[in-house]
């Protein structure tokens, strides 16, 4: 099946911005609206590969540049989210995007999805928007940060002395120092994915090695405790179709025992209809990684059945 893919912007909830998306619609039937929100530090296009298998399967794929990311991001502005709620806005981005696409196509199936940091956001979204998707997809997440109330306390202070702007090496090697460690290669990258070539592509893009400001990075944190947080998993409707996929070498999810909690939480709160996978040695990204034509087919006959 071919499709066409158009630009889409729309006025962010912060009422400044212009979110800069992309919607890609197939010719024929149309089987539902699949909406991914994408992680920290990348942008919408890297998701070209991933849009075009589910395009071509017949569902409409669209999704945006965060606020601080990509062509959202107005200039020197990459990593720098908000004065103030950024991790709010960035989740009622999602809702606003959701809201536009859906009155274009009201009677079709939506399909949420999130990636990392975008997993984030998106497992707000679907506590706080319980009527939104009719299924979602949590890919690359990570369970409780026992640290996180200190983190959001240096970050407060970091921007007290040097501004919201300011960037700090010490606060970044604290969050990702330790991802790359089991990993060889000559980039801070390798924990991404075993291809080599997205790797290498990945290192010499500017809008994925910008650096968050501390202010974002409060942002990160908040979105991490917010999502882990008891009510964030009550809120989320107990019979919404959820699966939870990631790498089992993904330093994000603690290599499998961060995925596990988030699971085991759903479950614990009261979710009937939630199913995990991870796949064998495969990394953060896995839509980019050798488990990526299986991700795929798990998806399709997850959204499809």
């Amino acid at each position: 099946m071919s499709f066409k893919v158009l630009e889409k912007k729309i006025l962010s909830s912060d009422q400044k911005n212009t979110l800069s998306g992309v919607v890609y619609i197939p010719e024929g039937d149309i089987r539902g609206i699949f909406h991914l929100v994408h992680g920290m530090t990348e942008y919408i296009g890297r998701y070209e590969p991933l849009f075009s298998d589910i395009a071509n399967a017949g569902y409409i794929c669209c999704g945006f540049d965060n606020l601080g990311h990509g062509n959202t991001a107005k200039e020197n502005d990459l990593g720098f989210i908000a004065h103030k709620n950024g991790w709010d806005y960035m989740v009622r981005d999602v809702k606003v995007f959701a809201d536009s696409v859906k009155t274009d196509y009201p009677d079709l199936p939506y399909i949420l999805m999130g990636h990392s940091m975008g997993s984030f956001i998106t497992r707000i979204v679907v506590s706080r928007y319980s009527d939104l998707a009719d299924k979602y997809i949590c890919c690359g997440t990570a369970g409780s940060n026992p640290v996180a109330g200190m983190g959001l306390l240096l970050c407060n202070t970091i921007k007290l002395f040097r501004g919201e702007r300011a960037v700090s090496p010490f606060l970044e090697n604290i969050a990702f120092g330790a991802y790359n460690k089991r990993f060889d290669g000559n980039t801070k990258y390798e924990w991404l994915t075993k291809d080599r070539e997205i790797i290498d592509k990945y290192a010499k893009d500017k809008y994925c090695t910008f650096h968050f400001t501390v202010s974002a990075l409060h942002d990160l944190i908040k979105l991490i405790k917010v999502c882990n947080n008891k009510n964030c998993f009550t809120s989320t409707k107990n019979n919404l179709p959820l699966l939870i996929i990631s790498g089992d070498m993904d330093p994000v999810g603690n290599y499998g025992k961060g995925i596990t909690e988030v699971y085991n939480n759903y479950k614990k709160w009261g979710n009937t209809n939630v199913a995990m996978k991870l796949y064998e040695n495969c990394r953060h990204e896995i839509h980019n990684d050798s488990c990526k034509d299986q991700m795929v087919k798990d998806i399709l006959e997850f959204i499809t059945k």
